[in-house]
């Protein structure tokens, strides 16, 4: 079966009259449009664990199992949660501060006017 034929059994399935399949299905097709939103393409073998996973043959664990079994440890890493997630506590005096503030102003004009009248109200 071709790439384009296992995305088309993915694609069918999230048009199932079930409506757990056609949840599961149409999750795989969000996260694949996001690997292909930021050009990249997933494999045959990652569609053919998201069509065993919405035909319900095997858990999401199962998949993870199984991508690092077949990708090896090294090449796949659990996501993070919370704040090891990547995120950054900036201190109330970072300079970064004032450059996140300028570009947010820049870019949403309104909110930081009404914030601002908000502001100046309460001195």
């Amino acid at each position: 079966m071709t790439y384009k034929d296992k995305y088309q059994e993915l694609v069918e399935l999230s048009h199932s009259g079930n409506p757990e399949i056609k949840e599961q299905a149409d999750a795989w097709l969000v996260s694949i449009g996001l690997q292909e939103a930021a050009e990249l393409k997933v494999s045959a073998y990652l569609l053919d664990l998201a069509i065993s996973n919405v035909k319900g043959e095997i858990s999401r664990d199962e998949v993870s199992q199984r991508l690092r079994e077949h990708y090896g440890d090294k090449l796949y890493e659990e996501p993070k949660t919370g704040l090891d997630g990547g995120y950054e506590i900036l201190p109330p005096d970072s300079p970064k501060l004032k450059k996140i503030e300028a570009f947010n102003r820049k870019h949403r004009p309104a909110l930081y006017a009404e914030l601002d009248k908000k502001r100046i109200g309460k001195s």
